[in-house]
Formats: structure tokens, sequence, C-alpha cells
């Protein structure tokens, strides 16, 4: 069996991901540029080679953190994870310092252990497919720490590329992708569709997952609500971020509230933060 987390492609997902928005960084499994959408009124798009997303990156290999750092210049990452996922996986795997890369450790949940395998016993809705609790409980413990440091990135180093991850690159990250696209003023069908990229993102490695997980005690008794939780924490389906926007929209008021009341930022940071990750390129491919 692969180690856990460390990339298997086929032939067919290493084709795709050869393409925009996918950046092939060995060792770190869904790892895309959120850039090169297009805005809705027209006016071009969301800057690309500035802010990337993927899976947590300790497997990265030597060539990766050479392509991330010297060729892609990222100067910082964010570590969205909690400090119990932290302390689990380093059992198997070292945390991952690049030399020249700032690693900047900001959990939306500090003391959870927010990983796919417990996220699926917490939250049985989960087996019906409905992962906006969850969602809303990101959204409500983000704002103030951890989406307030990469935001403030955005806003004073709009010239130093920045890689946002947690886990599997999914949930978290999604929100913050999500908040940054609706910020820029993406259209909400193409947001839901960017997020549902984690499907093929993760393709390489979910067998591995799924295989490591399904021997823990809970699921290996057969479990059947706690397994179908499990499938859909390890899914991304557009549909899901689609009632995301609409709790953003509905029940924060949308994206430039939430970074106010949320984040603490001003009216004026606002507008500056959405100045630094548009421009006036037209959009530079499609989505697939």
């Amino acid at each position: 069996m692969a180690a856990r987390n460390t990339p298997v492609y086929t032939e067919e997902t290493l084709a795709a991901l050869s393409r925009p928005p996918w950046k092939l960084v060995q060792g770190i499994p869904n790892f895309r540029d959120i850039g090169g959408y297009p805005l809705k009124d027209g006016s071009g798009s969301v800057r690309r080679e500035f802010i990337y997303r993927s899976a947590e990156p300790s497997r990265i290999t030597d060539e990766g953190k050479i392509l991330l750092r010297d060729t892609m210049k990222v100067s910082d990452t964010y570590d969205l994870r909690s400090m119990p996922e932290l302390k689990r996986m380093e059992k198997e795997t070292p945390i991952i310092e690049i030399e020249g890369i700032t690693r900047n450790f900001v959990p939306v949940f500090m003391d959870i252990d927010y990983s796919p395998e417990k996220v699926a016993l917490r939250y049985k809705s989960y087996s019906s497919g409905d992962l906006t609790e969850a969602y809303r409980s990101i959204l409500q413990a983000g704002g103030k720490s951890a989406y307030r440091s990469i935001l403030s990135h955005i806003l004073t180093r709009p010239d130093e590329p920045l890689l946002i991850h947690c886990t599997a690159g999914k949930d978290r990250t999604g929100i913050i992708v999500a908040l940054i696209l609706l910020l820029a003023g993406v259209e909400e069908e193409v947001i839901a569709e960017e997020y549902a990229l984690t499907t093929l993102g993760m393709a390489s490695v979910k067998k591995a997952i799924w295989d490591h997980l399904i021997q823990q005690p809970l699921f290996a008794k057969g479990d059947a609500e706690a397994i179908q939780g499990l499938e859909n924490m390890l899914s991304s389906r557009k549909e899901t971020m689609l009632k995301t926007l609409k709790i953003i929209e509905e029940e924060f008021g949308g994206a430039k509230v939430y970074l106010e009341k949320e984040c603490g930022f001003s009216k004026e940071d606002i507008e500056t933060i959405r100045k630094n990750i548009v421009c006036d390129e037209p959009s530079c491919f499609p989505l697939e």
C-alpha cells in the first residue's frame, strides 16, 4: 500500500494535473493556483501566481521545495491545522520547515482534531452528505485569527506569493479561498466548481487515506453511518460549496461584511485586499 498522502498518479490524472490551475509540486497533493478565474463584471480576473492552495506538505520532495521557493517564489505557508492533528501526524512524518519559506501556524481550531476521520464522527449529518454545519463552524472560528493572518498578508505583502493548506486542502482551506474569490467578484458557480476540483486533486492519495482510516476501530466494525460520513468528508461536491456561499451571504452578510465583522478589517483595508487579488487580464482557462 502507498504511504499515506504520498501521491500515486494515473496517466489520466497526471495529464489533468499538468494544466492550469494545477501545479505539480512533487510530494504535495491537491496543489493549485486560485488565480485566473474571471470576474463576473467583466473587468478582469483573479491574479495568477500569487495565492496557492494545497493539502499538507509533509512529503514534499527536494525538487518540490526548489520549485516552491525558487521558481514560484512562495515566501510563506499558512498552516490551518489544529495542534492535535500536528501531534498525530508527527508520528508518521515530521513538520516541514523549508529554508527560505516562513511557515505560519494559524489554526482555525487550536485544540480540536479536525482531521477528516475525526470530523466524520463529530458531525453525524455528514452521513447524508450535508457538510454545512461543519462549514458554518469553520466560518465562526476562522475569522479572528487564522483567516485574518492570511488576509493581512494579502493586504500588506501583495508581491510575495503564499500557500494556504490544511490537511486535505478542502474544508478550512476551501472556506478562505471561497471568501477570497467572493471578495474578488467571481461568480458563485465558478467558486463552487473551483472547490470541487479537490476531488481530482486528492484522487492520487484518496485510496491510501481510505485504506489507512478504514482500519480504525469504528470504521472496521462496519458502522455504515460512520463510513458514509467518512466518504462524504473525502469528497468535494459543488453543491456543498453553493450551500456554504448561501450561508456566507445570509448569515454573515457576504464576504465584505465577514472581513469587517469577523476578521476586523476596515472598509479601506478590504478594498485594498480586493485590489491586490484582481488584475485586468482576461481569464486564462476554462473550468473542466
